[in-house]
């Protein structure tokens, strides 16, 4: 098996085509992925549109159009809002001949805002070790398990990709938040994945600081409505502090 979640296969008219491995899958089904691994490759997409050295990416919404099945899947991306302060970008993955997720990311110009820097959310620690945060007794599939987690005290769960996204290459600051940030699901559970699948369409996150170092610490709340609608909301930490919040929508349903 490739150690990466992506191994690549060349291009093809505008796309870039990648083998999805075994270390992409769900824990809701053996034959399709975790929401992450897509999330982090539309992003990569978009984060490698050419663009100024002075500008970063501040949101992605990646939207799951259907599962995300292992194999070759595709990825381009196009920027469709140009400009030198802010730009619109959006992706597209295809697996199968069909459309299988799309994102779109906010790219702004950065500046120094140090003096009037400031968060919401205070610091949470990163454990020298694990405090049985309880994570892989309710979750395990192949993209769980290349995770090195570690539970804190605190309830915060921090998580670091022990593979590459893409073999050969180093993840961006922003490819390597999104490799993690769509756990919050799992971090906020509040149902038990034996008894109810709680599938999220959809992951939004923003981020008002660039993640710093491996390390991704996420927090999360879930909300389930008495119609089979849910919403999990998260906040996602580096070992600075705070960098941004994520939500997610959820369907709801008895297994």
């Amino acid at each position: 098996m490739t150690e990466a979640y992506f191994e690549p296969l060349g291009t093809d008219d505008g796309w870039e085509v990648f083998r999805a491995t075994p270390h992409t899958v769900s824990a809701w089904g053996p034959d399709l992925q975790h929401g992450s691994p897509p999330s982090a490759v539309l992003t990569r997409a978009m984060d490698r549109l050419e663009r100024a050295e002075s500008t970063r990416i501040a949101r992605v919404t990646v939207d799951l159009l259907g599962p995300v099945p292992l194999g070759e899947v595709r990825t381009r991306a196009r920027i469709v809002r140009p400009g030198r302060r802010i730009q619109l970008l959006e992706a597209e993955l295809e697996a199968g001949g069909r459309i299988v997720a799309r994102a779109s990311a906010w790219r702004m110009a950065v500046g120094d805002t140090a003096e009037v820097e400031q968060s919401a959310d205070r610091p949470r620690e990163l454990p020298e070790v694990d405090h049985d945060s309880g994570f892989f007794d309710r979750w395990t599939s192949g993209y769980i398990d290349s995770l090195e987690i570690r539970g804190a005290q605190d309830g915060v769960v921090w998580a670091r990709p022990t593979l590459p996204l893409v073999s050969g290459e180093e993840m961006t600051p922003a490819e390597r938040v999104m490799s993690v940030a769509d756990i919050a699901n799992g971090v906020g559970a509040v149902l038990e994945p034996d008894e109810w699948r709680f599938l999220n369409t959809d992951l939004v996150t923003h981020l008002h600081r660039r993640p710093v170092g491996e390390w991704i610490g996420v927090t999360a709340d879930a909300s389930i409505g008495p119609d089979g609608v849910g919403a999990t909301s998260g906040t996602l930490y580096d070992e600075a502090g705070a960098i941004g919040h994520t939500l997610q929508a959820l369907l709801v349903e008895r297994v």
